[in-house]
């Protein structure tokens, strides 16, 4: 009778504290999840500094792949080729950050037959993705102004490299040049945050070429991340 009693009072104690709002203590336990989610970013084009400070290109014009200085007696320098970098983009997550261009501009003047430009600089993934690029060559029609039909772009085994080498023709299939583009990307042309890749093209003006007559033509890169590469058009 007793213990019964004092199970009673032990009852209405419970009750008594419940209704005066006063809490009893009980083990507890938490667990949390946070997470933070940094995105990366895909940035190609053509590197800043990539031949030394101040030096993102190399440049080299020669008549018969012979310098015009080194001609004997001297020669005045009659043909003249200009390169602007334009649309500059630099990396935020890349260690260390790196500038790129998007657009390389090449301005031929007073060309003539047996003229050559030869032109070095390098491709680089300046983000943190992994990019999977593709080269092809277009141009436009304007007045007075004809695009350059350029040879397709393959890999070449023996160079292992893109390549794209042969005749440049105008539109009424003379011969205006002789190319050689070598793009010295992986054969799957997959480009890692962490490498360099140099590009060379090199243009050889031919006889057919037209007197006070203008050429263009367009090499365009587009890449794509990794993963995506076979949705690529």
């Amino acid at each position: 009778m007793r213990s019964k009693g004092l199970m009673g009072v032990f009852g209405l104690l419970v009750v008594m504290l419940s209704l005066l709002g006063i809490a009893y203590s009980a083990w507890r336990d938490t667990v949390v999840i946070e997470g933070t989610v940094e995105m990366g970013e895909l940035i190609v084009g053509i590197l800043k500094n990539a031949y030394g400070k101040g030096v993102h290109y190399k440049l080299n014009e020669t008549t018969n792949c012979v310098p015009e200085e080194d001609f004997h007696p001297a020669k005045p320098w009659v043909a003249n080729t200009t390169i602007i970098l334009k649309n500059p983009e630099t990396s935020k997550h890349h260690t260390p950050k790196q500038t790129v261009y998007k657009t390389m501009k090449i301005k031929i003047k007073n060309a003539y037959p047996q003229y050559d430009v030869h032109i070095k600089f390098k491709l680089k993934n300046a983000g943190t993705i992994p990019a999977v690029v593709t080269m092809y060559t277009n141009g436009t029609d304007t007045t007075d102004v004809e695009s350059l039909s350029f040879p397709s772009i393959a890999w070449n085994e023996t160079e292992q490299a893109w390549v794209a080498e042969g005749s440049v023709t105008d539109e009424a299939g003379h011969e205006i040049a002789y190319v050689k583009l070598v793009a010295k990307v992986p054969q799957n042309c997959q480009l890692e945050p962490c490498n360099k890749y140099e590009v060379e093209l090199h243009i050889k003006f031919k006889q057919e070429a037209e007197e006070c007559h203008t050429y263009t033509f367009k090499i365009t890169i587009e890449a794509i991340q990794w993963n995506k590469a076979g949705e690529l058009e």
